[in-house]
Parts: structure tokens; sequence; C-alpha cells
């Protein structure tokens, strides 16, 4: 969950919150009205957050390491090349290249 929608939730919340989950609730002049709570819940989204930043970076690098192997693989098993259906292109010579695009003014 968000930091933003667990604290959009707390102070829409907050009374039930409080009332429910607050653990300071007989000291009144704390005035915590939940905010124990609520640092809990962002602490737990804290945790959250960087457990699943730490698997996300574990699967990235075992799926570059698979990937680069796989490729590795199957560049040796297609090497046979045919030219049945190579285009052929006509050669030119660079010298004949600016006479299709360049025409001098004529005067």
């Amino acid at each position: 969950m968000g930091y933003t929608f667990i604290q959009v939730h707390f102070y829409l919340d907050r009374e039930q919150i409080t009332a429910i989950y607050c653990i300071n609730k007989d000291k009144p002049k704390l005035e915590c009205d939940g905010k124990c709570e609520l640092s809990k819940r962002l602490s737990h989204a804290k945790d959250q957050n960087e457990s699943q930043a730490e698997i996300t970076l574990e699967e990235l690098n075992l799926t570059f390491v698979a990937q680069s192997i796989s490729q590795k693989t199957n560049l040796n098993r297609n090497l046979s090349f045919s030219t049945e259906n190579t285009p052929k292109y006509q050669i030119r010579h660079t010298k004949d290249l600016g006479k299709d695009f360049f025409h001098p003014p004529q005067g």
C-alpha cells in the first residue's frame, strides 16, 4: 500500500482508528489520536517496499543472466545461411552516386 493511501485513510477514519488501534487512548495527555498506528502502518509499508525492491533486483539479475545464456546458445545453432531468399543489390560506384540528384544550373 502506498504512503499517500495510508495517510488519506488515516485522516478520513481517524476516530475509528483511534478507538480500535491506538495503544495510548488511556493517556490523553500524549494527544496521540492514532498517530502511533499511523507510524506503524507507514513503517510496515516502508519495510514491504524495501523487501519488494530487493526481490525485483534479484529477479532482474537472474533474468539478464538467463537471457544472455540463451542468446549465446542460439547463436551456435543457427549458422546455416541460404542465398535463395537474399535480395540482389546492384553495386554502384561512388563516382556515379552524385549523378542522380545533383544537376548544375543550366546557363
